[in-house]
């Protein structure tokens, strides 16, 4: 698993690890439509002190997103990362995992729709992170 530091002065601050993020699942929360841009934002300020974020959202996401400037403004910031054209953001999501060894955090089932690209069960398993979002609260769940 690799890890990202934070420089303040001469000392490391603090030491964290990456997660990459299924921002169209989160954002489309229970099949919620349109999608919330509010559910990445809760993600981000809920994770962003524990985990370096690696955002990566579906090319069409922009077109159906409730609030579109303020999701237009995380693209343009490199908060989050759009899939090109025609590529699921799915297999982009699984190959920065496999890159960086880190979480997956995403409700769907990879496995069964990209068992091509994941080396195995158990490794998915092992990566894949879920989460809920009650009451405009943001929890993850942790693989055992």
């Amino acid at each position: 698993m690799e890890f990202h530091c934070f420089y303040h002065s001469n000392k490391v601050t603090k030491i964290k690890p990456y997660i990459t993020t299924d921002i169209s699942n989160i954002a489309g929360h229970y099949s919620e439509f349109p999608p919330k841009f509010e559910n990445i934002r809760i993600m981000f300020n809920s994770l962003r002190f524990e985990y370096f974020i690696i955002g990566i959202a579906d090319w069409g996401l922009d077109n159906c997103i409730d609030n579109k400037e303020p999701y237009r403004n995380f693209i343009g910031r490199g908060i989050v990362n759009r899939s090109p054209p025609g590529v699921k953001a799915d297999k982009l999501i699984i190959m920065t995992a496999l890159t960086h060894g880190c979480l997956m955090l995403t409700n769907d089932n990879y496995f069964k729709d990209h068992a091509n690209l994941i080396p195995s069960e158990s490794w998915f398993e092992e990566h894949q992170a879920t989460f809920d979002i009650i009451n405009g609260e943001f929890r993850i769940y942790l693989p055992e």
